[in-house]
């Protein structure tokens, strides 16, 4: 049996959420930075599908996926020329 290790998307100028392989791996595919950071922006916005048995929980979750999303848009928008994308 293999134990394979997860691997997180890294970028160099903000701090991601932790990404199951997969989504690093089909964020990766891509050599252009903001198609990796739009994809890995896709993934979060997947965080608002589903149900939630409390109103205030999707609420919260609604604004951490916003919050994380707007960053996300800043760093697309003033994309810096040092901005590296990795994964560890």
């Amino acid at each position: 049996m293999v134990n394979k290790m997860s691997m997180n998307l890294k970028c160099s100028h903000a701090e991601l959420w932790q990404t199951p392989t997969y989504i690093t791996n089909m964020c990766l595919l891509h050599d252009d930075p903001v198609k990796v950071l739009q994809s890995y922006k896709l993934w979060v916005l997947s965080h608002l599908n589903g149900v939630w048995e409390d109103q205030d929980d999707y609420n919260n979750i609604k604004a951490l996926v916003r919050d994380h999303c707007n960053t996300l848009n800043e760093l697309i928008n003033n994309l810096p020329k040092d901005l590296k994308m990795s994964c560890i």
